[in-house]
């Protein structure tokens, strides 16, 4: 039993633009999809070029009182688990580079992060001195490095790295 349907004619026009619409954005649809499985492969690909840490990840597993990331974190925690898993002051690239490891992005949201991770970094490190939750120095290269202040560190690589340290029990007066 088919049904059929009269069309009028002033009405057809109408109709032909309403699918050419439809079909205009299934065609977007379907180069915005194709745009992220162009991202996803991408991601994919860098994965597998990067080495297997094997040892670390047996590492995390045997100890409990090991952080495990999680993307819910503040950019202030996600920064020092970054810097804390190269256990070496880093370049803000490098924070992006681990970060990524963790949580990969597409190409729009990498500037995102980008942009949330130097706005942070700017706010929240300056000179040892100054006791912000990162401390600034510079690498050989003459990038900034950023690696977490510490109460106590060791006053002799401290000051090879960011200059002298005056504690106030040291003045004359």
């Amino acid at each position: 039993m088919a049904i059929h349907i009269e069309i009028k004619d002033d009405q057809i026009n109408d109709l032909i633009n309403f699918y050419l619409t439809k079909q205009k954005g299934i065609r977007d649809q379907i180069l915005k999809l194709e745009i992220d499985l162009k991202d996803v492969n991408a991601t994919i690909a860098q994965l597998k070029q990067r080495p297997v840490k094997i040892k670390d990840s047996f590492d995390v597993s045997l100890r409990p009182d090991a952080e495990v990331f999680s993307p819910k974190w503040p950019w202030l925690k996600k920064i020092a688990y970054a810097i804390k898993e190269a256990g070496k002051p880093v370049t803000t690239k490098e924070i992006i580079e681990t970060l990524e490891l963790y949580e990969p992005k597409t190409e729009e949201e990498r500037k995102r992060v980008l942009s949330s991770v130097s706005s942070t970094l700017s706010v929240k490190s300056g000179k040892y001195s100054e006791r912000k939750p990162f401390v600034k120095g510079l690498s050989e290269s003459g990038e900034f490095t950023f690696d977490i202040w510490q109460e106590e560190q060791n006053t002799e690589e401290t000051s090879r790295q960011y200059g002298s340290r005056i504690v106030m029990d040291d003045l004359p007066f």
